[in-house]
């Protein structure tokens, strides 16, 4: 007897090839990985909680929560360092991540944090030998 297929699969064309469609990867955008510190708020910004956002795209973002805090499920993403904040929704949970869409385009505001890096700069004079000159 023929066992019926329990998964299945999707293909769409490309150019001249058909190239399979992994079914999870519902992605309407292309994601980018970051590392960066985010806020997670809910009930107009008077309950919030820190999260890690591990991927980025214009529709969405993987974010990461510590401990055993469950993410509502919709809240505004806040990214200060980017100045970035969006209304979203999860959709899909797993362990300590969630994977989240934004309900509309995300909001741009004036960057609360800016990241700068300055060149280190010797602040004592050096204990080297000056080269002498003919």
């Amino acid at each position: 007897m023929n066992k019926p297929h329990s998964s299945v699969t999707q293909f769409r064309r490309t150019s001249s090839a058909l190239a399979r469609q992994e079914p999870q990867d519902a992605r309407h955008a292309p994601r980018r990985r970051v590392l960066k510190g985010g806020m997670v708020a809910t009930n107009d910004r008077h309950l919030t909680m820190n999260c890690m956002v591990r991927d980025l795209s214009d529709t969405g973002a993987r974010v990461k929560v510590e401990g055993s805090v469950t993410l509502p499920d919709t809240f505004e993403l806040i990214i200060a360092l980017d100045g970035l904040e969006a209304d979203c929704e999860v959709v899909w949970r797993s362990a300590n991540e969630a994977g989240i869409r934004f309900l509309g385009a995300p909001r741009k505001s004036a960057a609360r944090r800016v990241q700068t890096i300055h060149p280190l700069v010797p602040s004592a004079p050096s204990l080297r030998r000056k080269q002498k000159s003919d």
